[in-house]
């Protein structure tokens, strides 16, 4: 479930509502120095930077993380272990520790989940800096990386909230579900919007305070989480609406278009009726006309492509500024070092090229027959949704009733 919340390659996303972007390297605590690469096909893999540059020779038989403030972690599937990682510049990485289950150094510290299925947050030296194993009494089953100095935890009741850095419960673990902060905000559900159809959805700060409340039988996210001060939600009808910081409607869109994530005011936007794309703004003005089989944008490159042609860097007027090397092009997030001027061009099974900003290949140190942008979101103890994994291993399915009436505060019970 929340673990599987990990940031890939975007190739050409379809309809891009719930993804794993974030807004721009100046809201997030964090920057992704180096990506994946693997050399040929069935080869090993190693790391290398937005230049071109091998920092890791392929080594690793499974593909790495992204490298986070010096830090990236490895799984291995055969084990089911991850083994963590740390490099400095110029250095070979250092084997830090195993553990059942990983997030990512988005702040100081990382979450993990150790043999004996507890949970912890630990420094880059692995040593133990917050004991989560319980929280109020109860087992902590599933702990997220720091966002806007909060990290949302789960406990064995299957109610979310957040702790601090310090490891305190500043916002109590009272919720049905949550999400990560972003911009200060998270969202948080009162109940579950599939077993209740009074069941709201509201939008909090990083005190707890509550900024507005919804009813998802009126209105419900799309994505989980605000991008430039917006936020895409939909309403009983499905058509989808942006919302601001206020919960106020700023902008509904035509019934089978479908916004993306957006970046400075502009979002890529789908049109289901004709399966193409384009890109509007605020005001609900159409930028570059609805006409893209294939359409991406991260806040700064803005790259087209219909068939039979080789894709385009678009200027957001829709002018064609330059053509690309053929295949499907994956821009960087914004948290990506270079982001707005590196993408990697190609299909996997071919190989990718790393393109500048103005369309120039950038020579390589190494070939790229594959590339791997992923992080993890969070550690979660075996079992914590209900898998059995091993003797005495409680089906937590069974133990959470949603249907318990909600008080005033969100409350369960």
């Amino acid at each position: 479930m929340k673990k599987a919340f990990q940031l890939f390659a975007v190739l050409f996303a379809a309809v891009l509502l719930g993804s794993c972007h974030k807004e721009s390297k100046q809201e997030a605590d964090f920057v992704v120095d180096y990506f994946a690469f693997q050399a040929e096909e069935d080869g090993e893999w190693g790391l290398m930077d937005s230049d071109g540059k091998v920092v890791v020779k392929p080594r690793y038989d499974n593909m790495p993380t992204c490298v986070i403030n010096d830090m990236f972690s490895v799984y291995d599937e055969d084990d089911a272990i991850f083994t963590l990682y740390q490099i400095g510049k110029g250095a070979k990485p250092k084997k830090i520790g195993t553990y059942k289950d990983i997030g990512a150094y988005t702040g100081k510290l990382c979450p993990v989940v150790d043999d004996d299925n507890n949970m912890s947050y630990i420094d880059k030296d692995g040593k133990k800096v917050i004991d989560l194993k319980k929280l109020d009494g109860e087992k902590v089953m599933s702990a997220f990386n720091f966002f806007n100095g909060r990290a949302m935890v789960m406990l064995e009741n299957r109610m979310w909230g957040f702790i601090d850095e310090s490891g305190k419960a500043v916002i109590p673990c009272k919720y049905a579900d949550a999400w990560n902060f972003w911009e200060g905000l998270a969202i948080v559900y009162y109940g579950s919007p599939e077993e209740d159809e009074d069941a709201k959805w509201a939008v909090i700060d990083t005190e707890g305070k509550v900024l507005f409340t919804k009813k998802f039988s009126d209105m419900r996210p799309s994505s989980f989480r605000f991008c430039d001060g917006y936020l895409v939600v939909s309403d009983s009808n499905e058509r989808n609406i942006i919302i601001n910081k206020q919960g106020e409607v700023v902008k509904k869109l035509k019934s089978g278009r479908f916004p993306a994530v957006i970046y400075n005011g502009l979002f890529t936007v789908y049109n289901a009726e004709d399966e193409t794309y384009g890109l509007m703004n605020l005001e609900g003005e159409m930028l570059v006309k609805d006409e893209y089989d294939q359409l991406n944008y991260n806040g700064k490159l803005l790259v087209g492509k219909n068939d039979e042609e080789r894709p385009s860097i678009l200027s957001t007027t829709g002018e064609k500024i330059t053509r690309l090397p053929e295949g499907l092009v994956t821009l960087f997030d914004p948290e990506y070092r270079n982001y707005d001027k590196r993408m990697l061009v190609g299909e996997y099974g071919d190989g990718f090229t790393l393109v500048d900003g103005e369309g120039n290949k950038i020579a390589t140190e190494s070939e790229i027959f594959s590339t791997g942008l992923t992080y993890y979101w969070g550690a979660t103890v075996p079992g914590a949704y209900g898998e059995f994994d091993g003797e005495g291993e409680p089906d937590y399915d069974e133990e959470v009733d949603f249907d318990e009436e909600v008080d005033e505060d969100g409350a369960v019970g």
